[in-house]
């Protein structure tokens, strides 16, 4: 692995102080209106999709539709990047023309997990529940309990390859590989920072899911706060914008 690419230490506090300058950031003109326009569209769709498992009878899915989301969020995440660094959609269409063909190795692994999870939860569903009339909450309880577990288990492998490689592929510092092992060194680096910063990743992406208006601003904080928190693991040469230095040595 490159030496630029080792990644440095954070600390909790580093990820609070990630977190409030990218809540900060998003109500920042110019890039407030256009990240809460592209946020949008997974809010309408989102909408889209409980309303169709709520009106079908399949209401023990939405929990795991939602959990869904964070695996698909990885493939999203580069345009938040680019509009928060372009400040407008124009200049991030022009950052995102011609993206690395990792990127979309990438994104292409985190569709192949989504589809794998959604038809796994669909296989539990049918032995659990199926098409059965007046099922107990205890077995739903087991549903939603076994289908967790299994979300879980993907979501943290996601975590780990994507958390950082998204934005070093997209900054074209490494390639796919190099750039995925970086990711997961990072998280192994500094655990207590990245288990709290997947922890809010997976709470408010979930219950954003089950509530897609909280799409709107939850999706570009997170992203824009993942591009400070990157920054800060891993350093550009010309230093650290945004936020003061706080990692730890």
């Amino acid at each position: 692995m490159a030496a630029l690419l080792v990644p440095r230490r954070v600390s909790i506090a580093c990820l609070k102080a990630v977190l409030a300058a990218a809540w900060r950031g998003l109500w920042r003109a110019p890039v407030s209106t256009p990240a809460l326009a592209v946020a949008a569209v997974p809010a309408v769709v989102g909408t889209l999709i409980l309303a169709g498992l709520l009106q079908t009878g399949l209401a023990p899915m939405v929990l795991p539709m939602a959990g869904g989301f964070l695996l698909v969020g990885p493939a999203a995440w580069p345009v938040f990047l680019a509009l928060r660094r372009a400040g407008s959609l124009r200049g991030a269409a022009a950052a995102l023309q011609g993206v690395p063909r990792g990127l979309w190795a990438l994104a292409g692994v985190c569709l192949l997990l989504f589809l794998i999870w959604m038809s796994d939860a669909a296989t539990v569903y049918s032995f659990m529940i199926g098409g059965e009339t007046g099922i107990g909450a205890e077995r739903v309880a087991w549903f939603l309990l076994l289908t967790s577990v299994m979300g879980v288990v993907l979501a943290l492998i996601v975590f780990c390859i994507a958390a950082f490689s998204v934005p070093l592929l997209l900054d074209r510092r490494a390639g796919l590989v190099p750039a995925v092992m970086a990711s997961v060194k990072a998280v192994f680096t500094s655990p207590g920072a990245m288990l709290l910063w997947a922890g809010v990743l997976g709470v408010t992406g979930i219950a954003s899911a089950l509530c897609p208006l909280l799409l709107l601003p939850v999706l570009p904080w997170l992203a824009f706060a993942g591009d400070l928190l990157y920054l800060e693991i891993f350093p550009p040469d010309h230093g650290l914008p945004d936020i003061p230095t706080t990692h730890q040595d």
